[in-house]
């Protein structure tokens, strides 16, 4: 597939994704919204002894700007192929002059746009508008970002390898997001748990990338964490992916 099929065809999956409403409110709009609401309550705002000075709007941004890659990897792309290879689609296209790989391309393109797109939102709301400080690495972040990013992908593609519904791919994406919701500190601040729970947490894709972005621990280390996970991942998704 050439360049100007794959950029039509990622415009196509663009479209599809703006007609479902889940994908737009929970995947894109929420993490906005959260970091406004977060920010607005005078609480967030406030300097707390607990959590060395910081003010919980500052711990909060790094953990709301990775919700994004979390939600479209482990949810929205997952229960899509499988919607595809359920009905039959991903075994039509292999005949058509469209490779089932532009697909696949195409539907990565859409979600890594919209994750740059929606962290950064995040990102700038919290520290423009609210003061939020900014990541003591800028670029240890971003590549936490990426990599945090190509690791959730290959997760949710496993998901999808292996799950033979849409149905069975919610039930099995949904509890690795709510996991790694967890180990981000989205639930409870990582800063209030304790010392064993933050540690296995960094060893989560979410919980490296929060880790890098407030610069907890060993920022080598949660980049090799994360590096580890995007090709193990990239790796067994490759083996066991199936178009049928």
């Amino acid at each position: 597939m050439n360049s100007t099929a794959l950029r039509r065809l990622t415009v196509v999956q663009f479209r599809l994704q703006l007609r479902e409403p889940a994908v737009i409110l929970f995947g894109m709009a929420l993490p906005i919204a959260l970091v406004t609401l977060f920010g607005l309550l005078p609480s967030f705002r406030e300097h707390s002894k607990d959590f060395g000075g910081l003010r919980l709007i500052d711990i909060y941004v790094p953990t709301l700007a990775v919700l994004t890659p979390a939600i479209l990897a482990l949810t929205a792309l997952p229960v899509s192929l499988a919607t595809f290879r359920e009905k039959g689609v991903l075994r039509r296209l292999s005949a058509s002059p469209v490779p089932v790989a532009g697909l696949l391309g195409a539907q990565l393109a859409v979600i890594c746009v919209s994750v740059a797109v929606t962290s950064g939102g995040v990102v700038a709301i919290g520290g423009l508008v609210f003061g939020a400080r900014a990541p003591e690495h800028p670029a240890a972040a971003v590549a936490a970002l990426a990599l945090g990013s190509a690791a959730l992908l290959g997760l949710g593609l496993v998901v999808a390898a292996v799950a033979p519904t849409a149905g069975t791919a919610s039930a099995a994406g949904v509890p690795l997001m709510i996991l790694n919701f967890f180990f981000a500190g989205l639930y409870v601040p990582m800063q209030s748990l304790p010392h064993t729970l933050v540690r296995i947490g960094e060893f989560v894709p979410l919980g490296a990338m929060t880790a890098t972005a407030s610069g907890r621990g060993s920022t080598a280390e949660h980049l090799a964490v994360l590096a580890c996970w995007a090709l193990a991942a990239g790796a067994a998704a490759v083996r066991f992916f199936r178009w049928e």
